[in-house]
């Protein structure tokens, strides 16, 4: 796995056990425990004791609006959600100042140079109302870690011996999740979400009543992560396979690969882990279904997250990604797959289900040789049984 992408080892933190490293960062900042937004901890953080006028008119005096200069750029609120544009489009520069630096920006202007990317312009945030009140467990600001998780997409790597016919496919963000450290890595999986665990497809051209069948991964529930040295095996169904007992065995005839250990991931907490922020690990289910994750960022958890612990994990961000038309109106979404059809020269092809109806069955007959798959869809979305 490093060899493969050790491109990412200059981008990746050194190994970090994540409990022992907040655990130590704690008793850095434990004067600051807890963090509370009230005034008689600002108090007593300071070591004074203000009225409430004398506590307004600090307040007032030190807000971070009066720390502002004349012609200084406007303060953008939440630049991660909303972008102002006249906050970041240059301005004309002044035609009287000789500065070099100025005549190369008056010479960039011109030439119409890109507008900078941000970070996040290409994700979505996802906000969640607030959990009501309840006696439910709530975490612990200052005390319990939150962890975010990116996700990717499943993606066809070509390697360089492969022939060009051969194509690959582009690595793409799926969602990033955050979790807290004292989950496991089995609720994590519970999270993640798949086109591969969806209903199972078949063949269905004589009868389209019995397109759909279960759901994927209640039939299929065997997974596993491979964060350093360690698979992480879902076996909480006893019917579950050890995926990573054939590679280990593979990994065992080649000397430098190895040594690898296993552990079950319903047993291992998040902050439990000595991982590598920023590197790719591995996350397998469906036979051969391989996701990238990389564990991107760690904190405290803060009183304005949501701190019922029944909201985690919970995905923050996603990636938009466009919905697949219909090959025939390209108006509506695709609902079915075509395969070896001797009237439509796509192979395969997608329909949207009245082009699929009205063109491939007449009085419900079958016309022509081809045979049908309904597309893969979550179908507990579309009942509307979960939510992300």
């Amino acid at each position: 796995m490093d060899d493969v992408y050790k491109f990412y080892n200059r981008n990746a933190s050194a190994k970090v056990h994540i409990k022992e490293y907040f655990n130590d960062y704690r008793k850095l900042i434990d004067c600051f425990i807890p963090m509370k937004r009230a005034e008689d901890n600002l108090m007593e953080m300071m070591g004074v004791q203000l009225t409430e006028e004398e506590m307004s008119t600090l307040t007032e005096y030190c807000s971070v609006d009066n720390l502002t200069v004349e012609g200084e750029v406007p303060k953008l609120i939440n630049n991660r959600k909303i972008r102002k544009k006249e906050v970041f489009d240059a301005q004309e520069p002044p035609k009287d100042v000789q500065l070099q630096t100025i005549q190369s920006l008056r010479q960039r202007l011109k030439q119409n140079f890109k507008k900078p990317t941000y970070k996040y312009l290409s994700e979505l945030f996802v906000n969640y109302r607030k959990v009501e009140a309840t006696n439910e467990m709530c975490a612990i600001p200052g005390h319990d870690i939150l962890i975010f998780v990116r996700i990717y997409y499943p993606f066809l790597h070509r390697g360089k011996s492969a022939p060009k016919t051969e194509c690959g496919t582009l690595l793409r963000l799926h969602n990033v999740i955050a979790i807290l450290g004292s989950q496991t890595l089995a609720q994590l999986r519970d999270k993640i979400s798949c086109i591969a665990d969806f209903s199972i497809s078949r063949e269905c051209s004589n009868n389209l009543d019995n397109a759909i069948g279960p759901m994927a991964k209640d039939v299929y529930k065997s997974g596993f992560f491979f964060i350093e040295d360690t698979f992480y095996n879902d076996m909480r169904c006893p019917t579950n396979v050890d995926y990573s007992k054939v590679i280990i065995n593979w990994a065992q005839r080649r000397p430098k690969l190895g040594p690898f250990k296993t552990a079950t991931m319903e047993d291992c907490t998040l902050d439990s882990l000595c991982v590598r922020f920023g590197f790719p690990w591995v996350y397998k289910h469906q036979g051969g279904c391989e996701h990238l994750i990389v564990f991107s960022d760690a904190r405290f958890i803060n009183c304005d997250d949501e701190l019922a612990i029944s909201a985690y994990p919970r995905i923050v961000r996603l990636r938009p990604t466009s919905s697949k038309f219909c090959m025939i109106c390209g108006i509506y979404t695709v609902q079915w797959i075509t395969m070896e059809h001797e009237r439509i020269p796509h192979n395969p092809c997608y329909f949207c289900d009245i082009c699929f109806k009205s063109y491939n069955y007449i009085n419900g007959k079958k016309v022509g040789e081809f045979k049908a798959y309904a597309y893969p869809q979550n179908i507990e979305a579309v009942k509307g049984k979960i939510k992300i």
